[in-house]
C-alpha cells in the first residue's frame, strides 16, 4: 500500500504550477521544544517561503518511539522525512560508525569541520546503500553522563554502573569497556528507570537532558563528552526520485541552511540549559579525566574501526588540523 505522502508527492510532480500545496510530514522522536525539530520547523518555513507556499513542512515531534520506528517510517513511506542519531546506522552502513566513535572528536570545531567536509559528505551518500538520501546532519552537541547522585571524573567511577544504552551494538560495547552494565531501555523509561534504581546512570546532551527534564531528578552532570555523533535528516530514496531536479536542489538547500541555523541556537540553548541545571541545584563535574575514558576505547577501537572503510575515514578524522582560531575545547 503506497503511502499518503508518496501519492502527493506524485501529483505535486505531475501537476500544474497552480496547483494546491502538498505538506511533506517529517518525524522526531522528540518534543517540539528540542533543537532539531526546530531546526526541521525552520527547513518548513525556508521551504514554503522559496516554493511561494508550493511545499510545506509539517513536523510531528514524539510520533514514534524510537529512531529505528522513525527509520522504518520514512522507508515504508508512511513519512517522507526524519532526524535521527546516525548512530542508529551503525549495523547496517559501517560509514557511519567513524562519526559515532566515542572519543573521537577533539573540539566542537573538529566535529562541525568533519560533517561539513568530504568524510562527512561520503558518510551521507553512504546512506544510500539503507534506501535513504541523507540531506544534512544536525549538531546537537555533545553527550555527557548523567546520575542521580554519583559524579563522574574518571573511567574508574562507570564501573558496575548500569547505564541506559542506545539500541546500537557499538555503544553497548563502549559502556562494557567503560566498565559499566549497558541497559537498553527506551529513552521515555529512563526517568523511571533511574528513580526506581533499576539503571544508575544514563547519557544525553544538554538539550535533552533539561527538555525531557531529567535535571529534575538526576542532579549530577557529568561533563564526559563521550559522543558527538550528529542526527541525520532522511528522506526515503524512492520518494526523494518523484521530486524535481529543481525541487530536490531546494529541499536540500533549505535542509542545509536549517543545519546552519540549528548550530547558532545551539551554542544559545546550551548556555541557557546550563544557567537552568544551574538554577535546579544540578551539580556539574567539569574536572573529568577524560583520557582515561578514551584510553579504555583501544580496543573498541580494534574492533570496530577495524574494517578497512572506517579505519581510513578514522584516520581522515584524525588527521584534522584546526586553526588558533579553531583550537579550542568543546563547550
Amino acid at each position: 500500500m503506497r503511502s499518503l505522502w508518496l501519492s502527493a508527492v506524485l501529483a505535486l510532480a505531475l501537476s500544474a504550477p497552480s496547483a494546491k500545496a502538498e505538506e511533506i510530514i517529517v518525524s522526531s522522536v522528540h518534543r517540539p521544544d528540542y533543537p532539531s525539530v526546530q531546526a526541521m520547523t525552520m527547513m518548513g518555513r525556508l521551504l514554503s517561503a522559496n516554493t511561494g507556499g508550493r511545499l510545506r513542512v509539517a513536523v510531528l515531534p514524539k510520533r514514534g518511539t524510537s529512531d529505528r520506528f522513525d527509520i522504518q517510517e520514512v522507508r515504508n513511506g508512511t513519512v517522507a522525512m526524519a532526524a535521527v542519531s546516525v548512530a542508529q546506522f551503525n549495523d547496517t552502513v559501517p560509514e557511519t560508525i567513524a562519526l559515532s566513535l566515542p572519543f573521537l572528536f577533539e573540539s566542537e570545531a573538529h566535529a562541525r569541520a568533519t560533517f561539513d567536509g568530504p568524510v562527512g559528505q561520503e558518510v551521507l551518500a553512504a546512506l544510500d546503500r539503507a534506501g535513504l538520501v541523507g540531506l544534512c546532519y544536525y549538531d546537537i552537541g555533545d553527550r555527557s553522563m548523567f546520575t542521580m547522585r554519583r559524579p563522574i571524573r574518571s573511567v574508574e567511577d562507570m564501573k558496575g554502573l548500569r547505564v541506559r544504552a542506545l539500541h546500537s551494538e557499538m555503544w553497548q560495547a563502549a559502556l562494557e569497556a567503560m566498565g559499566a552494565r549497558p541497559m537498553p531501555l527506551p529513552y521515555e523509561s529512563t526517568g523511571a528507570a533511574l528513580k526506581s534504581g533499576l539503571i544508575d546512570a544514563a547519557e544525553d546532551n544538554w538539550a535533552a537532558y533539561i527538555s525531557s527534564r531529567e535535571h529534575e531528578a538526576a542532579k549530577v552532570y557529568s561533563l564526559t563528552r563521550h559522543t558527538r555523533a550528529p542526527e541525520v535528516l532522511v528522506v526515503s530514496k524512492e520518494l526523494w526520485q518523484h521530486l524535481s531536479a529543481q525541487d530536490r536542489k531546494t529541499v536540500r538547500a533549505a535542509a542545509k541552511e536549517s543545519a546552519v541555523w540549528l548550530r547558532r541556537q545551539l551554542d544559545e540553548r546550551d548556555a541557557s540549559a546550563d544557567r537552568a541545571a544551574t538554577a535546579a541545584g544540578v551539580e556539574i563535574i567539569a574536572d573529568v579525566d577524560r583520557k582515561s575514558f578514551a584510553d579504555a576505547m583501544t580496543p573498541l577501537y580494534a574492533t570496530y574501526a577495524a574494517d578497512p572503510v572506517v579505519k581510513e575515514l578514522v584516520d581522515r578524522i584524525r588527521s584534522y588540523s584546526p586553526t588558533p582560531k579553531e583550537a579550542r575545547e568543546v563547550r
